[in-house]
């Protein structure tokens, strides 16, 4: 955790920091997590927070896989729910 915080004091890193640091593209392309209670109070869709959450989990998977020096997933391999 030192190595990756770069001096901060906060005790995590960003899963968006880590992805542009392995050079791992991420799907999360639609909210972040600032806007989730927005969206599960608001507007009620659940579905869109677990598209998100799935986006992480795969983000994680890519950057756990580019630490252990394996081959990333593909787009093929790689589902959503809808």
């Amino acid at each position: 955790m030192e190595l990756w915080r770069f001096g901060d004091y906060k005790n995590f890193t960003s899963i968006k920091l880590l992805a542009a640091l392995f050079d791992i593209s991420t799907p999360k392309d639609d909210i972040d997590g600032s806007q989730v209670a927005d969206v599960f109070y608001k507007e009620k869709d659940i579905n869109r927070i677990a598209v998100y959450c799935e986006k992480d989990v795969v983000t994680v998977a890519q950057i756990i896989l580019k630490l252990r020096n394996e081959n990333l997933l593909t787009d093929k391999e790689i589902t959503f729910s809808s």
